[in-house]
């Protein structure tokens, strides 16, 4: 075991994707982008480094962009450009990352996290990795996720930091 597999050990590596569906309105989708945030600052506190994947995925992946610092995350936020507006098909971003994973992008990709309202088409087989659809509670509505994945429902007065964040 070289010094090359300790390193990899110390990456923290997972993917958020973020529904942008025309059900998923540019407030909630800022909503998902603060809680993705929160993960990062607390993930980066833990591992020397991050490998990051934020995809944007409607019915189709539109974007995919890769974040290694907390400093680009706040980069992305700030020049936030939404594209989707579609209807909703997880099937694509899972399709996406299994390419990802193909071209050697992760060396130990702990999770998926889908930030979603829950309304579309869900693969029908588990991915080699762990995955969560998060529902924000303000805008949730009772849907059935694979029983391979977690389903996570985020009331965001739930994560505060120093000056608790405006649900609104």
């Amino acid at each position: 075991r070289g010094l090359g597999d300790v390193y990899k050990r110390q990456i923290e590596e997972f993917v958020i994707i973020i529904d942008t569906s025309m059900s998923c309105s540019g407030e909630l989708v800022r909503k998902f982008l603060e809680e993705t945030y929160g993960v990062l600052s607390e993930s980066e506190s833990f591992f020397t480094k991050i490998n990051v994947h934020i995809i944007q995925c409607d019915e189709k992946v539109h974007t995919d962009k890769r974040i290694t610092s907390r400093k680009e995350m706040k980069d992305y936020m700030e020049h936030l450009e939404l594209y989707g507006d579609g209807g909703t098909d997880f099937r694509p971003a899972f399709e996406w990352v299994d390419k990802l994973l193909e071209q050697h992008e992760f060396h130990n990709l702990k999770g998926l996290i889908y930030f979603t309202d829950g309304f579309g088409i869900y693969p029908k087989k588990m991915p080699p990795y762990k995955t969560a659809f998060v529902f924000m509670q303000d805008n949730y509505r009772d849907v059935d996720v694979p029983v391979w994945a977690m389903k996570l429902i985020l009331d965001c007065l739930l994560y505060t930091s120093p000056s608790p964040r405006d649900c609104s």
